[in-house]
């Protein structure tokens, strides 16, 4: 995509943004702001647990090591790459090879290169199973006029097919079938060629992909569906769990549908905003958990900023892997 189509987007997307925010009242949003008060800090807080699930699960993954970095440090790890990623919109690639390289002085440069490979698709499979389980949620409580029943029933078939997919490629051997994948695509064989001494090493690697490591994916993926749930309680509204997950999960599937827009400019407010309306709130809400969630990436993103000098220099501890 060209940078002048994404600068039209980011555009695009900001006045969505400023006029919600403009037919709301800034007077509004600061009123539910002071409302909040002291619930910012679990707000933010929350998140740290949820990146200490995805660090326990990149451990399993590197389980069978024979060393690996202790769970601090790879939830250190875990929090600067997520920085990394948010400030490269679009394609949300910079945290993985801080990732690796973070994590090389234990596994060696290769074989940290396959656990954030494994990673990434565990971590992508716990995502499909959170929108899938928002899907189910959003057929129960969203009203159930045909264009919605339409769009959730055609959201649900798409994602249960994409988790079998996936599914399916992991008994087969996910990496191992993405080599085979690599040497039948013009330009790309001659990468599969030079990763083929791999091969052993790639099978190998898909056995470490363990229930445990899935189910705390996906029990990261519920703990952070608990924010608009706090958001809410924080401004005196009680919307219960499950509808806290609908608006969650279903608003993070339409960002990841509209991955093109940087920033999630717009894109965030806009599908929260129908969404407290579908489910008969008020949608000036919506903005305001928008508003507040954007708040906690910035918390998160000064905090991972921080921890990219602190996780990513080391030197190779006694007995890890030769590069």
């Amino acid at each position: 995509m060209s940078r002048r189509l994404q600068a039209l987007l980011f555009v695009v997307g900001s006045a969505v943004f400023a006029y919600l925010v403009a037919r709301i009242g800034v007077g509004t949003l600061l009123a539910d702001a002071r409302r909040t008060g002291w619930m910012f800090i679990p707000i933010v807080l929350l998140y740290g647990g949820v990146c200490a699930c995805n660090s326990g699960a990149w451990r399993l993954v590197m389980a069978g090591e024979p060393s690996r970095p202790p769970f601090w440090r790879a939830w250190a790890i875990t929090v600067a790459s997520f920085s990394l990623n948010f400030m490269t919109p679009l394609v949300n690639v910079g945290g993985e090879p801080f990732k690796i390289a973070a994590v090389a002085p234990w596994l060696g440069l290769r074989r940290a290169a396959g656990s954030a490979v494994i990673y990434q698709m565990l971590h992508t499979f716990g995502m499909l199973l959170g929108f899938l389980t928002a899907v189910v949620l959003g057929l129960i409580f969203l009203p159930h006029t045909p264009l919605i029943v339409v769009l959730l029933a055609t959201a649900f078939v798409v994602l249960a097919a994409l988790t079998l997919l996936l599914l399916t490629g992991h008994r087969r051997g996910m990496l191992a079938g993405a080599l085979d994948l690599l040497h039948r695509v013009p330009l790309l064989d001659r990468l599969a060629r030079r990763l083929e001494p791999t091969r052993a090493t790639l099978a190998s690697m898909d056995e470490q992909i363990t229930l445990e490591a899935l189910a705390l994916e996906y029990a990261s993926r519920c703990l952070f569906m608990a924010e608009y749930l706090l958001i809410a309680w924080s401004v005196g509204l009680d919307i219960g769990y499950a509808r806290a997950y609908v608006i969650g999960g279903l608003s993070q599937l339409v960002q990841n549908v509209l991955f093109v827009v940087p920033f999630e400019a717009g894109t965030k407010e806009g599908a929260l905003y129908l969404l407290f309306q579908l489910l008969g709130l008020d949608p000036a809400l919506g903005v305001y958990t928008a508003i507040v969630s954007r708040v906690r990436d910035l918390a998160w993103i000064g905090a991972g900023v921080g921890l990219v000098w602190l996780s990513g220099r080391r030197a190779a501890p006694a007995g890890a892997a030769a590069p």
